[in-house]
């Protein structure tokens, strides 16, 4: 079982890390004026980072096929989304970091195909690249908390709606395989906010005239909403967790 669990987590924090850091290629596109290879680039590395759920899906199936206990599920829930929290805030206060990275991908991806590109930005260490000016990083006070709020609730579905399902799948054992389909609405109700308002938020932000500077704040409100999603699910998990406990 310690396998299945060591699996799950290391699917789940890599898919997460990479979903997260693909937003900074939004920046660097918006840095380098190529707003669409940079929305392009993200959808891309999105992808790729999908294929980490297949392995993830089937450990936690199997872990819950062989008759985990709900405490011990949540509690592995509950370290999941802990760990994606932590390895999200390497993205946060390495932004400049990572859309330096794809600024280097932007440059080798004029020749060559995705996997040869991240290949070569991996292996190559010197590019010239434009960073965000650090005067003008947002303190909290600047972030927008309507949209802050929205990335938060978004994100809490979109990052543990599967969690959620396969708990009520243990919870409900005869209808199990019903439980386990609700994944798609619980995505949904991310998906359709992501779709409607932050998306389109993000891209007429970033159209704006690069001297500016309101779009950082937006970026920021969406990344640290989304950190903010995997910390209030480690909470609810933890407290289920608790609940479980003593029922």
């Amino acid at each position: 079982m310690i396998y299945l669990f060591l699996i799950a987590l290391f699917c789940y924090i890599l898919m997460q890390f990479i979903e997260t850091a693909s937003f900074a290629s939004r920046v660097a596109g918006k840095l380098t004026k190529r707003l669409a290879l940079g929305t392009t680039l993200q959808t891309s590395v999105f992808t790729m980072s999908r294929l980490f759920l297949p392995p993830l899906l089937l450990a936690l199936s199997y872990m819950i096929e062989s008759d985990l206990s709900i405490q011990l599920f949540l509690l592995t829930a509950m370290t999941l989304v802990f760990s994606a929290f932590l390895s999200s805030l390497l993205v946060l206060f390495n932004l400049n970091f990572f859309q330096g990275l794809f600024q280097k991908l932007f440059f080798f991806y004029q020749t060559n195909s995705i996997p040869i590109s991240i290949l070569k930005v991996l292996s190559k260490k010197k590019h010239l690249t434009t960073k965000i000016d650090l005067e003008y990083r947002p303190k909290l006070k600047h972030l927008s908390l309507k949209k802050l709020l929205t990335s938060c609730f978004s994100y809490f579905f979109l990052s543990t709606g599967f969690l959620i399902a396969f708990s009520l799948a243990i919870l409900i054992p005869e209808y199990r395989m019903t439980m386990s389909q609700l994944t798609t609405a619980f995505h949904g109700v991310g998906a359709v906010f992501l779709a409607m308002y932050i998306d389109p938020m993000m891209s007429r932000s970033l159209d704006i005239e690069l001297q500016n500077n309101h779009w950082i704040d937006n970026v920021y409100s969406i990344l640290v909403g989304r950190i903010l999603s995997y910390l209030l699910a480690s909470l609810v998990f933890l407290a289920l967790y608790l609940y479980a406990l003593l029922v």
